[in-house]
């Protein structure tokens, strides 16, 4: 089954008006790659709000016919692949219309750009609205990925999140034939010191060890539950969840990480701080983040 049926993507201008920023270029190329591929319907949805506000005006002054046509050219080539692509001019701001899309179900995907070069008015602002408040996956795509991915990383925390994001790291790496690697961190006990040069007590190591076989049973009994074709590598690593995806995704030189994002205290939209989020400047590849099934977006 694919991963995906409708793939919306923010798409914005350079501050001339006449074609897209870079970021957004290499956005359109990965969703048209995955629609391809998954058979999945595309829309493009440029919004115009920045573009009504007098301020903005001496800045760019709109979208000119040049810009609707590289706009529309972009359609016609996904067309051309035989994917049912159209674009939206929207009035609203980008990431509300983006969001909108995926509340009234027109969106089980989006897609925006890891940062907007050359323009102030981009969509990289809004990345992290998205994170947090999107109710559908947000896939933030760096500006020199690649759309074929052919290394993807997936961190679990064993939720139920967790597991989906793995499921679904699995299904885009049947996608695109890619290598798949699933890292899972557990925390020592607190009374074991971290630092290698210091003296761990007998009793210490014991813990550690016992620590480690739980967390090892807990990972294996939470992927053997999942459907995961082809078969990953899997890695298990004692410290900081942010620091052992950080070197895993270093060392596989991986293209795509895909990992849960979960609202911290019970509150809907509240996601400041956790992982997700302090890795999207920290791994210099392109992130996919999935909410629970029960996220209620604050929108």
């Amino acid at each position: 089954m694919a991963p995906f049926r409708r793939i919306a993507v923010g798409v914005d201008l350079a501050l001339s008006g006449d074609g897209l920023t870079p970021g957004c270029a290499q956005a359109v190329a990965q969703a048209v790659e995955l629609a391809a591929r998954s058979g999945a319907e595309l829309e493009l949805l440029h919004s115009t709000w920045a573009d009504l506000h007098e301020e903005n005006r001496a800045l760019r002054p709109g979208p000119s016919a040049e810009g609707l046509r590289a706009l529309e050219e972009h359609v016609t080539r996904a067309r051309a692949l035989g994917i049912a692509a159209r674009l939206t001019l929207a009035a609203d701001r980008a990431w509300l219309e983006l969001i909108r899309r995926a509340q009234q179900g027109e969106a089980d995907l989006v897609l925006v750009a890891r940062r907007n070069q050359g323009s102030g008015l981009g969509l990289g602002s809004v990345t992290r609205k998205l994170m947090r408040k999107c109710p559908c996956p947000v896939w933030v795509v760096r500006p020199d990925g690649q759309p074929q991915p052919r290394a993807i990383v997936a961190a679990t925390d064993l939720s139920a999140v967790g597991n989906r994001a793995v499921e679904l790291a699995a299904a885009l790496a049947r996608l695109f034939a890619a290598e798949l690697d699933v890292v899972h961190a557990w925390p020592p006990p607190l009374a074991v010191p971290m630092l290698p040069e210091l003296d761990v007590p007998a009793q210490s190591r014991l813990d550690v060890e016992q620590h480690e076989r739980v967390a090892r049973e807990r990972f294996e009994q939470a992927l053997s539950g999942l459907v995961l074709e082809p078969a990953p590598r899997t890695h298990l690593v004692c410290g900081a969840p942010s620091a052992a995806i950080q070197e895993l995704v270093a060392r596989q030189a991986a293209d795509l990480l895909v990992m849960g994002s979960v609202s911290r205290g019970g509150i809907a939209g509240l996601l400041l701080g956790n992982t997700a989020e302090r890795l999207l400047d920290r791994v210099p590849c392109s992130l996919l983040t999935i909410k629970p099934h029960d996220f209620v977006s604050p929108v």
